[in-house]
């Protein structure tokens, strides 16, 4: 009894970590001056999701060991790539490919535990709330992965004034990709207000596909949660 309590709070303390670096990755990105959190944040969320949720388990299979790994390489090409040229175009594919890959395995497992539980309370709500918040912030970094590869994927971008970024890092780049990560949103939840536009193939399907997943995952876990709560009333 004692063992499963003390299992049920570490999946609390997840759900909760895991809400609270998506909100501090979403305040970095209305606030220019510490834009740089935002790329930490993104490394935290992937060290939580495959290193610390994985080390829980008492027998690591074959698949644990290729998520740790994946989760390993989604973190090192983030690093290599915020530090390349942005005229280095090709940097972005491993980001692009390895963080898809790795979230669209972190939020099936994520699915996956929430249907596992066996009462609907606060924490359960955050990480399902974390869960949908961290697929905008992927294809916020996806789609900035790929304005990197295809300069121009979306318009228009706002530089701010007395920036020199002609030879600037991806890093440097962070201010002014913030609007991208703002136009994932508005495609997650299918506002559409047009300011921002995807201009080529790549950027129109990315666009399209963050609204598709983002209604299909509030679908899947709005039906487990009302699911499991109707069943405690029953219960009751």
């Amino acid at each position: 009894m004692q063992s499963e309590r003390v299992r049920a709070q570490r999946k609390e303390a997840i759900y909760k970590l895991l809400l609270a670096l998506c909100l501090l990755v979403m305040t970095s990105f209305a606030f220019p001056r510490i834009t740089w959190l935002g790329n930490l944040g993104y490394a935290l969320i992937a060290l939580l999701l495959t290193q610390l949720v994985i080390r829980r388990k008492q027998v690591l299979g074959v698949h644990d060991r290729m998520y740790q790994a994946l989760g390993l390489v989604a973190l090192f090409t983030q690093l290599l790539w915020l530090f390349t040229p942005m005229h280095w175009q090709f940097s972005g594919v491993p980001l692009v490919l390895s963080w898809i890959l790795m979230v669209g395995w972190s939020v099936v497992r994520l699915v996956k535990r929430l249907a596992s539980e066996q009462h609907v309370n606060s924490s359960v709500l955050m990480g399902a709330a974390a869960g949908y918040l961290l697929i905008g912030l992927t294809s916020g970094l996806v789609m900035v992965g790929v304005e990197t590869i295809q300069p121009n994927s979306f318009e228009p971008m706002s530089t701010p004034n007395g920036i020199d970024l002609s030879n600037a890092s991806v890093l440097d780049w962070m201010p002014v990709f913030a609007q991208i990560n703002y136009f994932a949103f508005i495609c997650l939840t299918t506002v559409g207000f047009g300011d921002i536009t995807p201009m080529n193939p790549l950027a129109r399907m990315l666009a399209v596909s963050t609204g598709v997943i983002g209604q299909l995952y509030l679908a899947v876990v709005m039906g487990i949660l009302i699911g499991r709560f109707s069943s405690e009333l029953r219960k009751s």
